[in-house]
């Protein structure tokens, strides 16, 4: 079985939309249209906007979602179809959109919006985010337990099996690095606007909220993992449901490419720019093959 797996904010980089779209010419048809959506230059975007304009959060998350899309029907017209689809954060909604489960006019109105909700906080919201390496789960847990009388900290992100992302209140970082460096532990500080995934961004999250309540969410057309949960979800309005409180949640990404193997995935196609998941996967499951559409092109290409 093949599962589509769909990259998040940070993925992005200079030129993203260059390959695919000298591969794929109908792929402008979907650049145009969300351009039309949106009134933004997206072609700029994609083409010669440097990494200083694509790290805004906006910038990022819209160029992310539509790279991700032009390669899927890409891989679509080229027979290649999954049987599960999954994303990490923003990337749900790329998964979402590509299983038929929102519009593409929806979906891009949706993260525009998510993204402007999130650029309102930057600043207002005093928190960090660190990755913790060479630790094991039990070690990062009591960590956050010593921790958690003195204020906000939580696992956001499980992304391998030998790295961990926490979201925390500032004035806890320096108790933390302690903390693992006694452990014999790495962290590493994020260069993260906002402490994704975590209590702190509760507000943002009530925020965005109420604009996800007025759109529908039919039911995927693949199946569809949430990285929420790490559950196969089939119903729209309960995918919907999930969705309104994923920007506090933490994205269990190594659980859910584990659900999909359990599922009978082998093959995983990371579809998008860049090849961070494929990169993660590779080093977390020898038992299983992690490709990204890029290469793919790269391939096509010699």
């Amino acid at each position: 079985m093949k599962g589509f797996i769909f990259p998040g904010q940070g993925s992005q980089y200079k030129g993203m939309g260059k390959v695919i779209l000298s591969k794929y010419e109908e792929g402008y048809d979907y650049l145009k249209e969300a351009q039309k959506i949106l009134n933004m230059d997206l072609e700029y975007l994609l083409f010669e906007a440097d990494d200083e304009v694509l790290k805004d959060t906006e910038n990022a998350q819209i160029t992310i979602l539509l790279t991700s899309y032009i390669h899927f029907k890409y891989l679509e017209k080229n027979g290649l179809k999954p049987d599960y689809v999954a994303g990490n954060s923003l990337g749900e909604y790329s998964a979402l959109l590509c299983a038929n489960s929102l519009s593409f006019e929806d979906t891009l109105i949706l993260i525009r919006e998510r993204a402007r909700t999130m650029k309102k906080f930057i600043g207002n919201i005093k928190g960090v985010q660190v990755a913790i390496l060479n630790l094991k789960l039990d070690d990062i847990e009591e960590i956050i337990s010593n921790l958690q009388e003195k204020g906000i900290i939580q696992i956001s992100g499980y992304n391998s099996k030998t790295q961990i992302v926490l979201s925390l209140e500032e004035n806890l970082l320096e108790d933390l690095k302690n903390l693992v460096s006694e452990k014999k532990g790495r962290l590493i500080p994020l260069k993260t606007s906002l402490p994704f995934h975590s209590p702190l961004m509760k507000k943002a999250e009530d925020e965005f909220s109420k604009v996800l309540t007025n759109f529908n969410f039919l039911n995927p057309k693949f199946g569809y993992i949430s990285s929420v949960t790490n559950q196969e979800l089939s119903d729209g309005n309960l995918i919907k449901e999930v969705l309104l409180n994923q920007i506090t949640r933490p994205v269990r990404w190594i659980q859910t490419i584990m659900k999909m193997e359990e599922l009978g995935v082998k093959n995983f196609y990371e579809v998008g720019p860049n090849k961070v998941l494929t990169n993660l996967g590779s080093r977390d499951f020898n038992n299983l093959i992690f490709l990204n559409s890029e290469s793919l092109l790269e391939d096509k290409e010699t």
